[in-house]
């Protein structure tokens, strides 16, 4: 019986003690990968840039789609419709107003379809691109379903460390 107890106890206590030591000295760092650090491989029709080696999109144009912090996480939204602000609106709970920058650009000129093509290669189903502060584009998703919406959330999370 006593042998029992010990084989009982050790059974307990030793996962417990390596959940604490992973939770007290381990550190978790995920990442999220980032798009076209090679270049831009295959160039739409009509896009004839040149492109940065890796590629980030430019000042000027995060300047025109909005944006007013150069030093913040930008996620891009091109979809407006119901479904999609109702994914957004489960997103924005999850975070802090000032961590990042939600932008949707006007859709009244045609002219924002090409730059959605050639500066953020932007293309259905994706209706969304996050991009760091350093310009560099590192999601695509469509905000229309609840998975989509989940790994924004996590990768948003992961990017801003708050994970």
């Amino acid at each position: 019986m006593r042998r029992k107890v010990i084989y009982l106890l050790l059974a307990l206590i030793l996962p417990v003690s390596v959940f604490i030591f992973l939770r007290s000295f381990g550190k978790n760092k995920f990442s999220i990968p980032v798009y076209y650090e090679l270049g831009i491989e295959d160039k739409e029709p009509g896009c004839a840039y040149a492109y940065s080696v890796p590629y980030r999109v430019s000042d000027s144009i995060m300047l025109q789609m909005g944006r007013t912090n150069n030093n913040t996480v930008t996620l891009l939204v091109v979809d407006t419709s119901s479904i999609v602000k109702v994914g957004l609106n489960r997103m924005l709970g999850e975070f802090d107003p000032s961590d990042f920058q939600l932008l949707f650009p006007s859709t009244d000129s045609g002219a924002l379809d090409h730059w959605y093509a050639c500066f953020f290669f932007l293309h259905k189903p994706w209706s969304a691109v996050l991009i760091d502060s350093e310009n560099r584009i590192r999601g695509y998703y469509s905000p229309n379903t609840r998975e989509e919406v989940d790994r924004m959330i996590v990768e948003m999370k992961i990017l801003l460390e708050k994970y």
